[in-house]
């Protein structure tokens, strides 16, 4: 996190204010500050993960990403199925290099 800083005023409610410091006496932080920024740090990810989670979602959805999807699984299968067998074939991973096919 970048570490120049910049000094806001906030109005908060009062038993927001008392939770808080109700918080940091338990130690969850070592001042209000520091629990403030870890709380809005904390809630701007987890804004962050599901804009993330919902275009996976859309992706699913989409039919165009789908069939390209489906393209390049075709177009890989067979050097996938190599990688697998000259890493499971005798001896395993770190035998000969033997093809297979």
């Amino acid at each position: 996190m970048n570490t120049a800083k910049t000094r806001l005023t906030v109005d908060l409610p009062r038993d927001l204010v008392k939770w808080a410091d109700a918080a940091v006496q338990r130690g969850a932080a070592r001042s209000r500050n520091q629990l403030i920024v870890q709380a809005i740090d904390v809630y701007l990810h987890s804004l962050e993960e599901a804009e993330i989670d919902a275009r996976f979602k859309a992706m699913a959805d989409d039919e165009a990403y789908q069939r390209m999807t489906q393209q390049l699984t075709q177009e890989l299968e067979h050097s996938d199925w190599e990688a697998l067998q000259l890493g499971e074939g005798p001896g395993g991973a770190g035998s000969p290099r033997i093809r297979w096919c």
